[in-house]
């Protein structure tokens, strides 16, 4: 519900839940970020608190702010890349039936990671050691998801999983058990959905795996 504030100015309070970022919040009213920056006091709009309310104007109630990947991996942008075979190992035991696509076309639609085909309840492994960043079933299409976030700013994405076997802040090792392969989401049959990101830009993971 709107209430007026200051000066009658009317609007709603966000609380700020995990994963949530300024940006993703002020595209999701449709408001412009500086104005609301300057009317809560924001100096830095890349560090907001779990919590923290923030004051919406003009609008007349509060919306549901969905997260996506590039909300939780954003940071640093991949400008020099080094490409390294082995750097990650394989996450799952499995066929590769869908391959990376930075661009979509006519006959193929973009895809930032790799799909991996298993049976289900195949073991999830780490694909390097690191901290897992997000667990849980939020983002549109993804089902039950893991992000782990590396050395160098990189960060690896487990998604459709049936079950998820850690927990966020957890410390992972290189080949730790972190999920059971699933179909949850908008997955149609058993599989990996597998992306490497450096910062929020994805990278072929095929570059990177032994």
């Amino acid at each position: 519900m709107a209430r007026d504030v200051g000066r009658g100015q009317r609007g709603v309070y966000h609380t700020v839940k995990r994963h949530q970022t300024f940006w993703r919040i002020c595209k999701t009213y449709g408001v412009d970020m500086n104005e609301v920056a300057r009317i809560n006091g924001i100096k830095d709009k890349t560090k907001i608190e779990v919590g923290q309310r923030i004051f919406i104007p003009g609008v007349r109630r509060v919306l549901k702010v969905d997260i996506y990947v590039e909300d939780v991996t954003a940071g640093e942008k991949a400008t020099a890349v080094r490409y390294e075979k082995g750097r990650f190992i394989w996450p799952a035991e499995g066929q590769v039936t869908a391959t990376f696509s930075a661009n979509a076309t006519a006959e193929k639609r973009r895809h930032d990671g790799i799909d991996i085909s298993a049976l289900a309840g195949t073991t999830v492994r780490a694909a390097d050691s690191g901290k897992v960043v997000y667990s849980d079933n939020k983002m549109r299409g993804y089902g039950n998801l893991i992000i782990i976030e590396h050395q160098d700013h990189f960060f690896t994405i487990y998604a459709h999983n049936e079950e998820n076997l850690v927990k966020e802040e957890v410390l992972v090792k290189r080949g730790d058990a972190i999920a059971r392969i699933g179909k949850t989401g908008s997955a149609t049959g058993p599989h990996l959905h597998f992306e490497i990101r450096k910062g929020s830009n994805p990278l072929d993971p095929m570059r990177f795996l032994p």
